[in-house]
């Protein structure tokens, strides 16, 4: 029974993970035979520990390349502080600390910063804490441990870059799919809302709607780790921002669908799914989700997509049938918001497969 479950662990071990823990020892095994052959002080501490700071805290190469490029700053700025302590007040304790608090406060508010900065903040104050407070520390010791220190950060790019890489331009393309996944279910939806009040049905949407919108989030990120792997040589700068206002549209449109649904009485939402060109919309709207989603996987698709018939009248053919019910005007206003936001959809859908042979 104990081996059972200890075979079900491992199977649900995360492949990267895994991977980038390898990645993280070997890279660690690096460090200590150079600090061993090269009898580096203290064998190499600071060496091991940067690969541990840069290899545990990412493990995407374009996450790597985008952060290490910060932390050589870091180090940098806590070196040239370092050596200017040295230099004007050392080895007067008092002025030594107080610079020490100062610096220490300012690389802290740089780590908290949103923006890119914050990772030079950590190993600035650490560059500048294991220098000063080192032993008779001197201009020597601000050059040791300033080239121990980039040399970790070289070594966990080189091994993250060279050995089983995980790209950030892979998962992008993961997530992209996720999210053209949650988009084709979050519209399929639409159909089964119609035909049931399942209470369940609201609360999944509400949870599809929140990946989306955290996916298109994590989306932008992976997209500057992208330009940082190809180091702001990739010309997709303008495709990926219209990708990703195309699945803000396309959310904003199956949404309007659902509440204009929501305001028909149960009877006028069976008669309405039950037309010829709204089950057709249905229809396409899953196929060019799909379409969308093979081209993404790098699949060839050969499937025909049916169209709507004349494509200037559908929308006034599905008003003017329904004119004939006698609805109320709120029914109407109902049915001109869904044929607008579905008609937006499928625009934002044919314009997505444009940009996704582009991407």
């Amino acid at each position: 029974m104990q081996f059972t479950q200890w075979r079900h662990s491992f199977r649900n071990l995360d492949n990267d993970r895994v991977v980038h823990s390898l990645k993280t020892a070997i890279a660690l095994l690096f460090g200590l035979l150079i600090s061993y052959s090269f009898k580096l002080p203290l064998q190499g501490r600071w060496v091991v520990i940067t690969i541990l700071v840069v290899m545990c805290a990412q493990s995407r190469v374009g996450a790597i390349l985008q952060k290490s490029y910060m932390r050589f700053i870091g180090t940098v700025i806590g070196a040239s502080v370092a050596c200017l302590t040295l230099w004007l007040v050392y080895p007067n304790v008092a002025l030594t600390i107080f610079i020490l608090c100062i610096a220490t406060a300012v690389f802290s508010y740089i780590a908290d910063s949103p923006s890119n900065w914050s990772e030079a903040g950590p190993l600035g104050a650490v560059t500048l804490i294991i220098i000063v407070i080192s032993q008779n520390p001197n201009f020597y010791t601000v050059l040791s441990r300033f080239l121990e220190i980039n040399l970790g950060i070289i070594i966990a790019l080189l091994v993250s870059r060279f050995i089983w890489p995980l790209h950030s331009r892979t998962q992008l393309r993961s997530i992209l799919i996720d999210t053209l996944q949650n988009l084709k279910d979050l519209a399929q939806k639409l159909e089964e809302f119609t035909f049931t009040h399942d209470e369940d049905i609201p609360k999944f949407q509400d949870i599809l709607e929140n990946k989306i919108l955290n996916n298109i989030g994590i989306q932008k990120k992976l997209f500057k780790e992208v330009m940082s792997e190809s180091f702001g040589r990739s010309n997709l700068g303008k495709t990926f921002k219209n990708i990703l206002d195309t699945e803000r549209e396309m959310l904003r449109c199956i949404i309007l669908m659902r509440n204009a649904l929501m305001n028909f009485s149960d009877q006028t939402i069976l008669v309405f799914n039950q037309h010829a060109q709204i089950q057709k919309i249905y229809q396409i709207t899953q196929d060019l989700f799909q379409n969308n989603i093979e081209n993404l996987k790098g699949k060839d698709t050969k499937q025909t997509i049916q169209s709507l018939e004349r494509p200037s009248n559908w929308k006034e053919e599905i008003k003017i049938q329904f004119k004939s019910l006698e609805l109320s005007r709120s029914d109407q206003f109902a049915i001109d918001l869904f044929i607008f936001s579905a008609d937006r959809l499928l625009v934002q859908l044919h314009t997505l497969t444009t940009l996704i042979k582009k991407f």
